[in-house]
């Protein structure tokens, strides 16, 4: 008897060992974890039933419709699978990443065996698809989204297809502002504009004189199609981008790209546009000189869709380090991006293979307000343009216009000490510009790495970022003094007129990264894309970042949204018409 209750006490012993070390045993168990994400902590909690991962719930603040999409995809090839093996879903990697430590972490708080969860996913048989439609679409941007649904109310048929797992590309990442001249808005605050003011303001930049002259004038007609006819809805304020004479630019919803991307797949869904991801288009079709659909590799093999028209909608080559260094040499391993990982130049490079030229293909630009650590563009930063924010450098100085160029600000930025720059405003600018609410996440991660700093005096937001104290106070009262008498000597600051004066006062840290392509394929005035002989190609059709000539050598703010709106219902409009032969 004393034998075996020994042996019993030894055994449980040992399983209580086992499970302290996170050592698998069989049987059941929960346990949760916590792991960081893109905009915050993503904490989760496993059930397990006899060593087999039977549920999975989750608590997030990653991005809507693309953090969410990895998360939810992960979570479902783990329980079908029972394996973490998995690769990130790209374009949502952090989220991917975070989510699955918490995954580990949780199963070790349950008791488990880590090494029960490694096994490869078991290789699908691929299979060969085709179908055949009027219009297919390439890339679920806006200019993708706004092309698929035009084509679909002027009588196409039409599908949809986006190579990453989530759909959205640059615009749901975008803050989504759109610049609209004489808007509804505009009209309401006695703002005087109209698209000749736009017109004049876009060519600065250079650019082909037909393709802006149709982006001005149809801007405006374009927002309100979004707003009525999409459902997509916009702030009652404006924003004020740098290059633009007047406050033109309409907010979406949230100050976010999102609202725009939810609103087109809500659309498309009712209109009944088949949307599908994961369908990565490698090849144009091409018969008898004519473009007649695509290839695509996809989960389950390849798709071949014969089509009547083609319109390409691939975004740009921000994020495409190779072909950004080979067009523009300042562009080196050291300059981030903003970009969607989905921007890697897919449509240039496929049109070019049947013959398509381009256009403008140096003509990169940068963004000013970029994180130091990962590239991506802060919204938080949008206080320059709405509020009022001053730009200073280490030494407490103001160096550039702060509405000046996205590549003057980006390029004097670069020029400052340790090549980053400063941005400063008060807690007038920030309840004016509600980007610390509107992007909460965003500025918690800023605050948490130390980028974003809140104090109640000048000389404590300088010494968190060992600035010249003196300096920086200094420059700040000599701008307020000026600032009310609506004069800036220095730089002629287009938004003169606020003041930095009332606390708690922000300071945050920025650098440039790489933001906009220009260049990109040659199209006339109905979108078509045009070949080295100066011809249009017969069924192809272009819009958005993916073609060029339109913002010359640097794309105003807020004209991003102007441009694949615009150019995407054309090319939708014209594919159709051409599909059914009208």
């Amino acid at each position: 008897m004393k034998r075996l209750l020994k042996t019993m006490v030894a055994l449980i012993l040992a399983m209580s060992l086992m499970a302290c070390c996170g050592i698998g045993i069989a049987g059941d168990g929960t346990g949760t974890g916590s792991a960081k994400g893109m905009n915050g902590d993503i904490e989760v909690t496993v059930k397990i039933e006899g060593d087999k991962i039977i549920e999975i719930e989750v608590t997030h603040s990653e991005t809507q419709g693309l953090g969410d999409v990895a998360i939810d995809k992960l979570k479902g090839d783990i329980i079908d699978n029972q394996t973490l093996n998995l690769d990130s879903v790209t374009g949502a990697t952090l989220s991917s990443v975070g989510f699955l430590e918490a995954i580990k972490l949780a199963i070790q708080d349950a008791g488990g065996d880590l090494s029960l969860y490694e096994a490869a996913v078991a290789e699908k048989e691929k299979e060969t698809r085709e179908i055949t439609v009027d219009v297919v679409v390439v890339g679920g941007g806006g200019a993708g989204f706004a092309s698929a649904i035009s084509a679909n109310e002027a009588g196409a048929n039409v599908i949809l297809l986006e190579k990453l797992a989530a759909v959205g590309g640059n615009t749901r990442i975008s803050g989504g502002e759109m610049a609209a001249p004489a808007n509804w808005i505009q009209e309401k605050e006695g703002i005087e504009d109209s698209p000749e003011k736009y017109i004049e303001d876009l060519k600065k930049a250079g650019g082909d004189d037909e393709l802006i002259k149709i982006l001005a004038e149809n801007a405006t007609p374009a927002a309100e199609w979004m707003r009525d006819d999409v459902g997509i809805e916009f702030l009652d304020s404006l924003m004020f981008f740098g290059g633009h004479s007047v406050k033109r630019s309409v907010i979406p919803l949230g100050h976010s790209g999102v609202e725009i991307i939810e609103k087109y797949k809500a659309k498309a869904n009712e209109l009944g546009i088949e949307v599908l991801t994961e369908h990565d288009v490698k090849e144009l079709l091409v018969e008898d000189g004519k473009v007649v659909g695509v290839k695509a590799a996809t989960p389950y093999g390849e798709l071949i869709v014969h089509a009547k028209a083609v319109v390409l909608a691939t975004g740009g080559f921000g994020a495409n380090a190779e072909m950004l260094y080979k067009y523009d040499k300042e562009i080196d391993d050291k300059i981030l991006s903003t970009n969607s990982p989905g921007a890697t130049g897919d449509g240039i490079l496929m049109a070019e293979a049947i013959g398509a030229d381009t256009v403008d293909m140096d003509k990169i630009q940068l963004y000013p307000i970029c994180d130091v650590d990962t590239g991506k563009l802060l919204y938080v930063g949008d206080t320059r343009m709405v509020g009022g924010a001053l730009l200073v450098n280490k030494e407490g100085k103001r160096f550039v216009e702060e509405l000046d160029t996205r590549r003057a600000i980006s390029m004097g930025i670069k020029a400052q000490t340790g090549s980053v720059g400063y941005l400063l405003w008060d807690e007038k600018s920030s309840e004016a510009t509600g980007t610390i609410y509107s992007h909460a996440s965003e500025a918690a991660g800023l605050y948490e790495r130390g980028y974003l700093f809140k104090a109640d005096t000048i000389a404590e937001l300088a010494e968190h970022f060992e600035i010249d104290v003196a300096a920086l106070e200094e420059t700040v009262a000599n701008f307020n003094e000026n600032s009310k008498n609506g004069v800036d000597p220095e730089f002629n600051l287009r938004n003169v007129g606020f003041t930095v004066d009332e606390a708690p006062f922000y300071i945050m840290v920025a650098v440039p990264a790489t933001h906009h392509t220009m260049g990109g394929l040659k199209i006339n005035a109905d979108t078509e894309v045009i070949n080295k002989e100066g011809n249009a190609i017969p069924g192809l059709f272009a819009a958005g970042e993916v073609t060029g000539g339109i913002h010359g050598s640097n794309r105003l703010g807020s004209s991003a949204i102007a441009d694949i709106t615009v150019f995407g219902r054309i090319s939708g409009e014209n594919a159709a018409k051409y599909a059914l032969g009208e």
